[in-house]
This record gives C-alpha cells, sequence and structure tokens, in this order.
C-alpha cells in the first residue's frame, strides 16, 4: 500500500488537472479582450472588495485585497462600468475594449462626503474597507483592516484577533498569544500570511504563535469561518489570513514613535515604526517596506498549585508555588514588497517579512512540595531561573518566523488566468544557556491555609537564614526548534460564459514541503558546583518577591540566588564541573518531515440575478515521516538514548465544499455552505518514542503515538447580513460541526518501565463530538436615532457554542463540553469620531472552557481556563492637510485580569498570573 501512495496521489493530482485542461481547450474563443485596473481613494489608499460591474451584461468582479480587479472574456466594443463601494458615491465610466488587448482603467473613488449623515473618515473609513471585502467575498469571512486595528489599543495581531466574532484568543505573559476560532482549539485553525500558511516556532504544536508579529506591519486581517476548495484544507475552526502591507498606488510615507508604562517592570516602554512605497519607473515598478520595533519590559505576579486523590477518593493540595516574572520582550519586523508590472498581462510580485522576538526572562520561584504526605515530610524548594551574562542573566528565548514569496499573475489568452508562486518559510525557536539554580530543605512541616479555595497559602515562612538548606539543581540548556517549508502553488482560472448565468472554473495544485527539528541538550552541575564553589552562591542573595504581589499580601517575601551571580558562571566554569547529560530532556527530540501534493476544482455558477453557487473538490495527499529517542535505563541504572528509527503516516483525504450566496437585496447577503475540512496532528504527538522527567513525583512520562490520525470535520454553515447605507452592518449566524477523531493528551496513572508511580500522558483519537454555534454582530453608528449622534457608534458581537461528546474511546459520554471549547465570547466596543478626535472604550468576555492542553481521567482533576473579563480604552487625535498628525494614547487590561487556571472546580485554582494595567502613548506622522 506504501509502495504505490505517491502514485496514487501524483494519479490523483494530474486527473483533477487533466478535467481542467479539457474545459481550458474546449471553452477557449478568439478576438476577445479584458478589463483590467485598480480601485483607490482620492487619498491614494487602494479600496478592497470594490463592485466593478457590467451592469448591461450582468458582468462583474469584486476587487482584491490589494484592489485590483479583471474582467475577462469581454467582446470587442464600448463598455459602461460602475464601481461601487459601501460609504462612497458610485462611479461610472464608458471603456472601449479591442479584440486581444486588455485595457487599463482605474477608478477614484472620492472619500469624505456626507452619505446618509455619515462622513466617511476616521473610523467609517476603516470600517468601510472591512465592510465592502466582506460583503462581496462568496464564503463567510470576518475582515478587519489597518484602520480599524489602529483603532483599538493592541501592540500585536493576537490583541487584535479578540475584536473579531467567534475568536478567542490565549495570553502570555499579559499578551494574546493563539487565537481559537468558533469554539475550535488553536490547533483546528489555521494562521497564514498572504495565503501561506506559517510553520510554528515551538517543537510541540503546530499553533503560530500569534504575538510574534506587530499590528501594525498588517495591512488586513481576513478569518475565513469557510474555506473554498482553493484554499488549505486544514481549518477546521477557520482561516486566519494576516496581508501584509503591499505596495501602494502613489507614494506612502509613515512615521510612528511612542512608548508605554508596566505596573510590574516600572520601566518605560519603546515602540518605534516607519513604512514607506512608492512607484518607480513609468509605475511599473511598486515599492513598499515597513519597520516596526518594541521593547516592553513587563513581568507578572503568579502562584501556582497542584491537587490529586488521595487513597481514600479525595482531592488533596500536593504542590504550591509562588512565582514572580520578570520579563522584557523585544519585537523587530521587517517586511518588503515588490511588483514589476511587464504589460496589463503580466506580473512579477516578492512579498517577505521577516519578526523576531527575543525574550529575556527571571523567575524566582517558591515551591512547596509534597504537601499531602504529612508532618516531617514534606520539602521546600527555592529556584532562579536565568542564562548566561552574554544574555543578560536571563533565560532568552529567541523565536522568529519569516515568510518569502515570489510569484506572478498572467493573463495567457483571451480568458485563461494564471497564478503561481514558490514560498519558503521558517520558524525557529532557540534558548541558549539557559539555567536553573535551586535549594532544597527536606523532611519539614508546611502548613498550609485556604486549601482547595481561591488562593492557598503557606503560614510556614520560609527562609534561606533558617534550616538546613542545600543546592538542589543547577542546569544549563541549549534548544534548537528549527521548522522549514517550501510550497510551491499553480492556479487556473478560466470564465466559461457571461450574462445572469455565467460562469467559470478555477483549477491548481499545490505542493508542501516542510522539516522540522527539536534539539535539546541539557546538563547537571550540581556536584561538580559543590566540589569546586562549595556553597558560594550563599553570599549572593538578593529579595525578588516585588512589594505589592497582586495575588496578595499573605505571600510572604524570601531571598533567591541572585541572577547576576548565575549568570556569571561562565563556560571555562562549566568546563571545569564535568556536568552530567540528562538523558530524559533530550528524548523529546526528534526530527519529521511532512509532504503535502494538493489539487483542486472549484466552479463558480450563477443561477439568475440573485442566486451564486459554488461547487469544489480539494485533494491533499499527507506523506509523514518522524523518527525519536527513547529513553532507557538498564538494570545497573545505566541510562542511554535509543533511537527509534523511522515512522511513516501515510494518507489521503477528499474534501467537497457546497456553497451557496443569496444577493436578496443589494444590502441584504444569505450564504450556506457545506465544507470538509481537516487538522493534522502536532508534530510532537507522533514522534515514535518517549520521555520521561524522573524529577517530578510522580515521575511524568509522554509516550508517542506515530499512528494519530488527522481530525476531520464536516462543517454546515448559514448566514444572513445586512449593510446599512450609512457604514455599518448587522449580521447572524448558525454553523454546525461533525469532528472526529479529536485528540487529546490523555493523562492516565500506572507503571512504566523500572517506575511504579507514573503519571503517563499519551496522545490519542479521543472523540466524535458535535459542536453547534451561534453569531450575532453589529456595527453601526447612532445618526439613525439623531443626526447630532452620528459622530457615536457601537461595535459588537457575541457568540454562543455548544459542544457534546458523542463517542469516546475512553469508554463514557458524559462529557460536557469539547476541550478547547467556550461557551460565550463577546465584544462590544462604543466609540467617538469627530473632527479628527477618537476615543474607544472596548470591553472583551469569554467564558471558562476546558482546557484541551491534558485530559485527565478523573473530572475532578481536569483543567479548566477560567472567563476573562478585558476592559481597555484608547483615544487618538489627527490634524493636518498634507501632512497628518496623529497623538494616540492607551490603557490595557484596566480591569487588571489574570489569567486563571482552575482543576476541577471553580474555586479550586490552579494557576492565577496578574500583571496589571499597561499605559501608552507616542506619536504617528503620514505623509
Amino acid at each position: 500500500m506504501r509502495k504505490n501512495y505517491k502514485k496514487l496521489s501524483l494519479f490523483c493530482l494530474s486527473a483533477m488537472l487533466s478535467v481542467a485542461a479539457v474545459a481550458v481547450t474546449d471553452s477557449n474563443e478568439a478576438n476577445l479582450g479584458t478589463m483590467r485596473g485598480r480601485i483607490v481613494d482620492n487619498s491614494n489608499q487602494v479600496l478592497p472588495g470594490a463592485t466593478v460591474m457590467i451592469e448591461n451584461l450582468h458582468t462583474g468582479v469584486v476587487s482584491d485585497a490589494n484592489g485590483f480587479y479583471t474582467i475577462p472574456n469581454l467582446k470587442p466594443g464600448v463598455y459602461t462600468v460602475k464601481v461601487s463601494y459601501v460609504g462612497y458615491q458610485p462611479t461610472t465610466a464608458k471603456l472601449t475594449i479591442s479584440a486581444e488587448k486588455t485595457e487599463v482603467k482605474d477608478f477614484v473613488l472620492s472619500e469624505g462626503m456626507e452619505l446618509k449623515g455619515v462622513e466617511v473618515k476616521g473610523a467609517f473609513h476603516g470600517q468601510s474597507r472591512a465592510i465592502n471585502t466582506q460583503k462581496n467575498n462568496f464564503n463567510i469571512t470576518n475582515v478587519v483592516s489597518a484602520d480599524q486595528i489602529g483603532k483599538f489599543p493592541d501592540s500585536n495581531i493576537g490583541d487584535a484577533l479578540k475584536r473579531i466574532n467567534g475568536i478567542n484568543v490565549q495570553y502570555d505573559q499579559g499578551e494574546a498569544r493563539f487565537g481559537q476560532v468558533r469554539g475550535t482549539s488553536p490547533d483546528l485553525t489555521s494562521v497564514t500570511v498572504n495565503g501561506n500558511r506559517l510553520p510554528s516556532a515551538e517543537g510541540d504544536i503546530r499553533n503560530v504563535q500569534l504575538d510574534l508579529i506587530p499590528a501594525d506591519m498588517i495591512q488586513t486581517i481576513e478569518v475565513n469561518k469557510v474555506v473554498t476548495a482553493d484554499m488549505d484544507g486544514d481549518a477546521i475552526g477557520g482561516s486566519i489570513n494576516l496581508i501584509t502591507k503591499n505596495t501602494p498606488y502613489k507614494e506612502v510615507f509613515n512615521i510612528t514613535a511612542g512608548t508605554g508604562y508596566s505596573w510590574i517592570s516600572e520601566k518605560p516602554q519603546l515602540n518605534l515604526g516607519l513604512t514607506y512605497g512608492n512607484r518607480f519607473f513609468n509605475d511599473k515598478l511598486g515599492f513598499m517596506a515597513a519597520i516596526s520595533y518594541q521593547n516592553s519590559p513587563a513581568g507578572s505576579d503568579n502562584t501556582e498549585f497542584e491537587y490529586d486523590i488521595d487513597d481514600d477518593g479525595k482531592v488533596v493540595l500536593t504542590d504550591a508555588e509562588v512565582r514572580q516574572y520578570y520579563v522584557t520582550r523585544e519585537r523587530q519586523s521587517y517586511s518588503l514588497s515588490l511588483d514589476y508590472v511587464f504589460n496589463p498581462n503580466h506580473k512579477v510580485f516578492f512579498n517577505g517579512i521577516y519578526n523576531r522576538r527575543n525574550d529575556w526572562e527571571n523567575r524566582y520561584r517558591v515551591s512547596y512540595k509534597d504537601l499531602a504526605d504529612g508532618e516531617g515530610e514534606m520539602k521546600a524548594q527555592i529556584e532562579t531561573k536565568g542564562g548566561s551574562a552574554d544574555n543578560r542573566g536571563a533565560r532568552l528565548e529567541r523565536q522568529q518566523t519569516m515568510d518569502y514569496t515570489l510569484g506572478g499573475e498572467h493573463l495567457l489568452w483571451d480568458k485563461l488566468s494564471a497564478d503561481w508562486s514558490a514560498s519558503f518559510s521558517r520558524a525557529s525557536e532557540g534558548r541558549p544557556d539557559e539555567r536553573y539554580m535551586s535549594l532544597e530543605q527536606k523532611d519539614i512541616t508546611i502548613n498550609m491555609a485556604d486549601a482547595g479555595l481561591r488562593q492557598p497559602y503557606s503560614t510556614t515562612y520560609i527562609n534561606l537564614d533558617e534550616g538546613e538548606w542545600k543546592l538542589d539543581e543547577f542546569t544549563n540548556a541549549n534548544e534548537n526548534i528549527i521548522e522549514n517549508e517550501w510550497k510551491f502553488k499553480l492556479d487556473f482560472e478560466l470564465p466559461l460564459a457571461n450574462g445572469l448565468y455565467g460562469n467559470k472554473l478555477k483549477f491548481g495544485g499545490k505542493y508542501t514541503r516542510k522539516s522540522k527539528t527539536k534539539d535539546v541538550v541539557c546538563y547537571d552541575y550540581t556536584d561538580g558546583y559543590e566540589a569546586m564553589f562549595g556553597d558560594d552562591y550563599s553570599n549572593y542573595y538578593i529579595n525578588r518577591i516585588r512589594d505589592g504581589f497582586m495575588p496578595g499580601s499573605q505571600y510572604k517575601s524570601t531571598m533567591f540566588i541572585d541572577k547576576n551571580y548565575l549568570g556569571g558562571i561562565s563556560h571555562v566554569d562549566l568546563a571545569a564541573m564535568g556536568g552530567e547529560q540528562v538523558l530524559e530532556e533530550s528524548a523529546g527530540n526528534y526530527d519529521a518531515t511532512e509532504q503535502v501534493s494538493a489539487g483542486y476544482l472549484r466552479f463558480e455558477q450563477k443561477l439568475g440575478k440573485k442566486l451564486e453557487l459554488m461547487l469544489g473538490l480539494r485533494m491533499e495527499a499527507t506523506n509523514l515521516k518522524t523518527s525519536g529517542f527513547n529513553w532507557i535505563v538498564d538494570e545497573d541504572e545505566n541510562e542511554y538514548l535509543e533511537p527509534t528509527g523511522t515512522y511513516k503516516n501515510n494518507y489521503i483525504n477528499w474534501l467537497p465544499s457546497v456553497l451557496l450566496k443569496y444577493n436578496a437585496t443589494d444590502d441584504l447577503k444569505v450564504r450556506a455552505s457545506y465544507t470538509k475540512t481537516l487538522a493534522r496532528p502536532k508534530y510532537s504527538h507522533m514522534m515514535p518514542g518517549s520521555s520521561i522527567n524522573r524529577t517530578e513525583s510522580p515521575v511524568e512520562v509522554f509516550v508517542g503515538n506515530p499512528d494519530l490520525k488527522p481530525v476531520i470535520s464536516n462543517n454546515y454553515d448559514l448566514s444572513a447580513e445586512y449593510y446599512f447605507k450609512s457604514v455599518g452592518l448587522v449580521s447572524a449566524s448558525l454553523f454546525y460541526k461533525r469532528i472526529n477523531d479529536y485528540m487529546v493528551e490523555h493523562v492516565s496513572k500506572g507503571s512504566y518501565g523500572n517506575y511504579d508511580d507514573c503519571k503517563i500522558t499519551r496522545p490519542v483519537n479521543a472523540f466524535d463530538a458535535d459542536l453547534l454555534g451561534v453569531e450575532l454582530g453589529l456595527q453601526r453608528d447612532f445618526g439613525f436615532i439623531h443626526p447630532s449622534l452620528k459622530c457615536f457608534g457601537f461595535y459588537g458581537n457575541y457568540t454562543y457554542t455548544h459542544s457534546n461528546v458523542v463517542k469516546s474511546v475512553f469508554g463514557n459520554k458524559d462529557e460536557q463540553a469539547l476541550p478547547g471549547s467556550p461557551e460565550h465570547m463577546a465584544n462590544a466596543s462604543l466609540y467617538f469620531d469627530k473632527g479628527g478626535l477618537n476615543v474607544r472604550l472596548s470591553y472583551n468576555f469569554t467564558s471558562a472552557f476546558q482546557d484541551d492542553e491534558e485530559y485527565q481521567e478523573e473530572a475532578q482533576l481536569r483543567r479548566y481556563y477560567d472567563k476573562v473579563n478585558y476592559l481597555d480604552l484608547n483615544a487618538s487625535y489627527t490634524w493636518g492637510k498634507d501632512i497628518k498628525y496623529t497623538f494616540y494614547a492607551a490603557a490595557n487590561n484596566l480591569l487588571n485580569q489574570p489569567l486563571r487556571y482552575y482543576q476541577g472546580e471553580k474555586d479550586r485554582t490552579m494557576q492565577v498570573e496578574y500583571y496589571g494595567v499597561k499605559l501608552q502613548a507616542g506619536f504617528k506622522l503620514s505623509f
């Protein structure tokens, strides 16, 4: 079967393309012309989603994300063309089409005029761009333009996404990191840049780190909740497409400079941005470059707790921790877009973006362990987390992503157009010289108050000057994770007929090759340090739990080993200590190679003036190879890593789609669809080996599963949208997903190898589940109440999801909800926009949901992500004519919402982490 796998996948792909090629040959006509151009406003900003119609032919198209449009298949003659855009006066022009020629016509729409009592600028200008694209797309999408992003106090793309209907985000150090679409976990959603899926910088997931990309580097965010056949099929929740700044219509020059302040770091922040674009050589060469730099000292106040079930079936507190984080997060982002227009029928382009985030982190942790073992059997640990002096004495985590695409757009004959692209993407994470030094006091009694409640704490004061403390750990580790992707894509589009019953065919193929490597090497220098330095660390104690620790004053301050002392230990000293490699840390290393060959057909048919149909079929053939290590301890307690060899997992998925769009009126759109999508397993889950962490009690064991199957979802969607004449809309959507083979990390207790008391984690295809949801949205100014209120407006949405596990490999059906699926999500924003002044108060809510990282057999031990309430306030003032000056200010997290997990019951805290309020202010110039 596997021998014929490649032949079968190539046969399927060639068969699909052959069918399309026949259509090209049979439908080709001579002496036809084409109309092409770009839609912009009178400030030379491109207008995506504009409708370009030749009304007497009942033929039209919609401008793309960069304002370009193409109408092929036109007989020679004179045509009246009408361009319409929500919030702008429609424009008409006569254009003469010649045989076998392409006529270029750009349309410039006026802005700043009055329409139904609304002035189209400021917030409404940004809304109009998003609304037009959303209105004219065939599938269900939510669109946010750069202008809209700028109206919210969001520093990265993850924070901007939480404003969109049906999206929840998960946080890291107070910033949104992963996005969840429509009640699905982050690994069921794809994140793409200009249509190319980004690889993940982390070793254990496929999820893209959204906090790597500054918000000001993106031109448009498109959330496709229904994917079409020409899009990658691995998008069960949806596809988040980030469109970078593309080549402009005319010269663009913007500068941003700002600062900020964090409660925890008590240090200033720095934000810088620069964008320049223009066209050269008689507009043949387009150029756009952008740079963003952010430096944000911050941190968090954290407490964590762990519970277990004792022999009597009672839930007991086993471990408690107090953590103080100090973090400096630096982002650098660079983008470049080029295009060269040879003639109206042929253009080549290049898009590239590079993002780097340096995360310098120090963590000071007090741990109370074995709390359920009884008096005199407990222990306390005090730990400093840092790095070498080269890394500021902090743990440096450097994550990088990049995507470079070379492509072309060509009109080959009178009708047939072709688009091609070749792309390279990379994501990486490096942690050089990550160090931990901890001290331990054993066989003591620790008294805990409020165990099992929201904030347990120790009433036993832990002090390094009292009791017998011993060096428990001194390690130095280096981690390198790299994922490379090569992608080659070729698409064709063939209009077959114009008019009320016009149709067109789109077809193509894509090949993707991914390779990912995780390499962690860790050495323990505890014995070597004691031999060389004894207890020299005791001369370098420092207090690092800050005053005003937000979980509460009951958490007393203590002393830690100074990070500068830890970082000052040189590599020469480490070599002299002769450390011992910690093999279990390397047991999770792996190599993975994945190849995906895809082909598709997409047919669009008009069924009269109001109804449109799209039929699609996509084939994706996946060929995966993985290799890893087993960590083995023999009878003599000798340790070694044994290579697993290479494991293969190959499969083919056929993904049909049916989409209907009913244009009831020009302002009322109804959509219905059926699609089939998938989500591939994480590389780390399919690792054929096992890793063991014996430093924990019970011993933590992870066992890979190379036979995992992809998650498959059958999706049904129905939506209706009404667009107001005064820029705004009201929308409602109903969706249902039948998800099969949902993956979880199953956690159980038992024996593994030489260890009897183990916590064993193994990925499995665990559930089949139903997911039902409703989305409601409203964007509107208050001018309909009274003209004097047109400067006030509301932007809001609400999503309800209900999931139910219908089949479980664990033999029960009592699951209340699918892991990773919140029941309620809501956003609300009140804004004022007049005379250059914009003020916005924004609120975000997500209800609690079961975490999808681990699935505990005992319901009392399952981990839940608690509900969140975020309140942000921002304001800006813009003035000037030829040069626009903008001053802005923002306050984030006014409610001081913590990140909180609970275990089993709502009041049984597992983790709570506070970030405080963050303030920002700055200045922008637009030439």
